[in-house]
């Protein structure tokens, strides 16, 4: 069994946050009180997110976070652009590519 510790987890999730602000092109610029809303597939592939989210490492970072659910990648990318959500736990797809595009 791997072991982790809770420090380390907890910059593993943050740091693929900041990595995913970064990559689309988006600084990340939350505050103390920042609510933030974040678009995820029900994958165990996300499941760092929910652990963390559940343990507080989110709170303890000043975070307020709510998780919009989605059925697709697809129409998380829409719901990005909007502006519905602030970022979005998901892989690459075509529809994904098309939207981008």
């Amino acid at each position: 069994m791997i072991s982790i510790s809770r420090r380390s987890f907890k910059k593993s999730v943050l740091g693929s946050f900041i990595a995913l602000a970064a990559f689309g092109g988006t600084a990340l610029t939350a505050t103390a009180a920042d609510k933030i809303t974040v678009g995820a597939l029900r994958f165990t592939s996300h499941a760092p997110s929910f652990v963390a989210f559940e343990k507080g490492y989110f709170t303890d970072e000043g975070l307020e976070v709510e998780f919009k659910f989605f059925q697709a990648a697809q129409p998380m990318a829409v719901a990005i652009a909007s502006g519905d959500v602030d970022f979005g736990i998901t892989a690459i797809s075509g529809g994904l590519i098309n939207l981008a595009d």
